[in-house]
């Protein structure tokens, strides 16, 4: 029984990670608040949501938008043919689809609705890749056993910072290869006494218990289900620890060579193999609210989805975030989300100058926090708005998740926090969303509050486009709810603290104060 509790407590730990949390049925508009809690308003749903279905029946009423905000998604791809997505995606007006030519002359052919950075040097998709701090190791070691050369940027500390988080994984890596070989010795015997590979756990539980093997397994069947642990949660474990073994920590696995950012690189293939992720984040800013189907967006009658594949199963590249950046800002996004994020950049000025670059052409970046439950004022989270050189890019957020707990569970549990580089909090626990084959899930992580708060500056500047995006920034944090001096738990400890200290705001965001704030500048 060590075993099992041990497994168990690593699982709680991946779940996390992993940020699916449950699945919910297909195809329905549920009067469930709890399926639609992050669009609700404190003083009459009692969440502490955004204020968007107050916001559209008090302000903006009949009135339409002045014009329509093109939110560049950079992800692991999304599913543009969804029932809830097809028609609020970005068009390339200019290029003609598939006629194999660069209509527009920007060096990417046939990039009707974004473009695809995750592909080898064959020009196929990529699914997997390594963590970055096996990239690095990897090249490290190379270059040694050559008694090559090392890059500038190669220096001891970044190896260091390296190993130690490679160290840090594989010790992830050691306990979820217990808890996988614990389920397949599990599985192995249910599928023998229910006499189907297909059974359930009520199925499980239904068999006679009374001697081990049955007795114990019986037990553990009992906590899995009080602790909301699925059969598929444990399949997507033993999957997971798969990948560590197969790709992440890998140093024989290679993807693919490094690009030169300066040529166009990629294919239009932007859903790429797993799209779940990336069409969860798209629906969260534009699942069309209209249409009596599966979920509502923030912001669907207001935004254009631009889809920019860049985040493998595995780190992303700083060439291909960069990449993304920059074809985001030349081919006219006005938001960049970013629900993504690394503790290792290697080639960070690529980034840096990429976000500069959004940051003078009055381009908005939304970044993720992370969910390690971790300070980042004190841990490196990548990319951030601050560059080597010092520079602060005056037009990037980064935000953290709250949940839809009124006490002192608000903060979920995963996020990181940080009262001097997080702004603020946003609802990205337990959110319903768009998920490829018209399909919809909850799912939990900063990859969900971020794009809440993406479709809620989107609502707000396409019925204020004379705003900069300095002044969108400032009014998305001053109109937060402010809660700073309320008491909630820290997801690091578990510590009661006053949430003014996880943030630079001390607040969660809210449409219906933004709009309103936003009418003043206006004025």
């Amino acid at each position: 029984m060590k075993l099992i509790l041990f497994a168990t407590t690593i699982f709680f730990g991946l779940n996390l990670r992993a940020q699916s949390i449950q699945s919910a049925s297909k195809k329905e508009v549920s009067t469930d608040k709890k399926r639609d809690w992050h669009n609700l308003d404190y003083k009459s749903d009692k969440f502490y949501g955004t204020s968007t279905n107050r916001t559209y029946a008090e302000l903006i009423g009949d009135q339409k938008p002045k014009k329509k905000i093109v939110v560049a998604v950079i992800d692991s791809g999304v599913d543009f043919e969804h029932e809830d997505l097809k028609t609020h995606l970005w068009i390339n007006r200019i290029e003609i689809a598939l006629n194999g030519k660069d209509d527009d002359g920007n060096g990417y052919i046939d990039d009707v609705h974004g473009w695809n950075f995750l592909i080898d040097e064959n020009n196929e998709d990529i699914q997997f890749d390594n963590l970055e701090a096996t990239r690095v190791l990897r090249l490290s070691k190379q270059i040694k056993e050559s008694n090559g050369e090392y890059p500038d940027w190669l220096t001891n500390e970044v190896i260091s910072q390296a190993v130690e988080i490679y160290n840090e994984n594989v010790e992830e890596y050691k306990g979820m290869e217990q808890m996988a070989n614990f389920y397949v010795a599990l599985d192995s015997i249910l599928t023998v006494e229910t006499g189907t590979e297909s059974y359930t756990f009520d199925q499980a539980l239904a068999l006679p218990h009374d001697e081990d093997p049955m007795k114990s397994i019986h037990r553990v069947i009992k906590a899995f289900s009080l602790g909301g642990i699925t059969q598929s949660d444990l399949i997507e474990m033993y999957e997971t620890s798969e990948k560590f073994e197969k790709y992440y920590l890998n140093y024989d696995f290679v993807a693919r060579p490094d690009f030169d950012v300066n040529e166009p690189y990629g294919n239009n293939n932007y859903e790429g193999p797993d799209a779940i992720h990336g069409t969860h984040v798209a629906g969260l800013i534009a699942a069309d609210r209209n249409n009596e189907l599966g979920a509502r967006g923030i912001a669907s009658d207001c935004v254009e989805i631009m889809i920019l594949r860049a985040v493998p199963d595995g780190d992303e590249r700083d060439e291909d975030v960069a990449s993304a950046i920059r074809y985001a800002v030349d081919n006219g996004a006005n938001i960049i989300n970013m629900s993504f994020g690394k503790g290792l950049s290697p080639n960070k000025e690529l980034v840096d100058e990429a976000i500069r670059y959004a940051s003078e052409n009055n381009v908005l970046i939304i970044h993720a926090a992370g969910n390690d439950s971790e300070n980042n004022d004190e841990v490196a989270n990548f990319p951030n708005p601050i560059a080597k050189s010092g520079y602060r890019s005056p037009t990037y957020m980064t935000i953290g998740a709250s949940s839809i707990s009124r006490k002192k569970d608000l903060v979920a549990n995963f996020s990181n926090f940080g009262q001097q580089e997080v702004d603020l909090f946003s609802p990205g626990h337990d959110v319903y969303s768009t998920v490829p084959f018209n399909e919809y899930k909850l799912l939990s992580g900063t990859s969900m509050a971020a794009p809440v708060a993406s479709g809620v500056a989107a609502l707000v500047w396409a019925y204020h486009p004379d705003l900069s995006a300095v002044q969108l920034k400032e009014i998305l944090s001053e109109s937060s709810v402010d809660l700073s001096k309320k008491k909630v738990k820290r997801p690091s400890d578990g510590k009661k603290v006053k949430f003014g200290t996880l943030s630079r705001t001390g607040g969660i965001i809210n449409a219906y104060n933004a709009f309103k704030l936003a009418d003043t500048y206006s004025n």
